[in-house]
């Protein structure tokens, strides 16, 4: 029997697709995803009985340079000798590596994007048969467009309820603290941001707030406040704990937009000026400042 092939590449790509993926039995759909930050363990702990394959590793990049040769490349070698036209039916993506083998292969795929400013869109144009789009931004030839932003794939109350019984393995109460994420900057996406931006500015937090940090780096824990709640992945429920904190601090943009439509007070403390992110500020439902603000 022929499967869909659905290869994520970082774990806001798994939260996308993740419901979808649950409407399929085991036997019927295959995931691939790559070796970056959390991101296979918390996929296999998400979907027991599922087959998970991992390729490519992010512990090989130091860069550009790096992430190409050492990952990118070879990455999409291993898909091509694994990808056959007698095996998927179809190719399910939100990026462009597995879409460019369905290309080659004539396997039919289509991808999910919400940054198309980013360099590999024109690959993603090339490679996948169909492109979806969030509401935004310029329109773009033969893309179509999904009329929400991503992230309400999954917050949507038709899919999650937030759930107070999360705080008690962390002695959390609801509203009196506060939760903040720390992305790697060892990723393409975030690869021009400042390095460890929450840590620069850790102390000048008060000693009284209750602080619990999901740090995508874990290299730089020892470096934090000794007092901050320091997540260890794969987390039960972690937009629960977004959900009943008091405020949410990102320095990356998807969670920084996941507590904004979670209805908690955020900030994104990142760099990137995307699309989605506008829209949200533009409704006042997310702020954004620079670390030294």
């Amino acid at each position: 029997m022929k499967k869909v092939l659905i290869d994520i590449y970082h774990l806001p790509q798994f939260n996308f697709f993740k419901n979808a993926i649950l409407k399929f039995k085991p036997e019927e759909v295959e995931v691939f995803c790559v070796n970056r930050g959390k991101l296979f363990p918390v996929v296999q702990h998400e979907l027991p009985g599922y087959r998970v394959t991992c390729l490519g590793d992010y512990k090989h990049n130091n860069g550009m340079w790096s992430m190409v040769f050492k990952i990118i490349i070879p990455r999409i070698y291993s898909l091509f000798r694994l990808i056959g036209r007698n095996q998927y039916k179809f190719i399910l993506t939100a990026h462009y590596q597995a879409n460019f083998i369905g290309r080659l292969k004539g396997i039919p795929n289509i991808a999910f994007n919400d940054d198309p400013r980013r360099f590999v869109w024109p690959f993603l144009k090339f490679s996948a048969d169909e492109v979806y789009l969030p509401p935004f931004g310029p329109k773009y030839q033969g893309v179509k467009v999904f009329n929400a932003l991503k992230e309400w794939a999954y917050l949507s109350p038709a899919y999650f309820r937030p759930n107070p019984e999360a705080l008690a393995p962390y002695g959390l109460e609801a509203r009196k603290y506060i939760f903040i994420r720390e992305v790697s900057t060892k990723t393409s996406n975030y690869l021009s941001q400042q390095e460890d931006i929450i840590l620069s500015i850790s102390r000048d937090f008060p000693k009284d707030w209750k602080v619990v940090l999901s740090l995508e780096n874990k290299e730089n824990k020892d470096r934090y406040p000794a007092d901050w709640l320091i997540l260890e992945e794969p987390v039960a429920d972690i937009h629960s704990l977004m959900y009943f904190s008091q405020i949410v601090i990102s320095s990356g943009d998807s969670m920084a937009r996941e507590g904004a439509m979670l209805g908690v007070p955020s900030i994104y403390a990142g760099n990137r000026d995307m699309p989605a992110n506008v829209i949200l500020i533009n409704k006042n439902m997310l702020m954004k400042l620079e670390p030294e603000e």
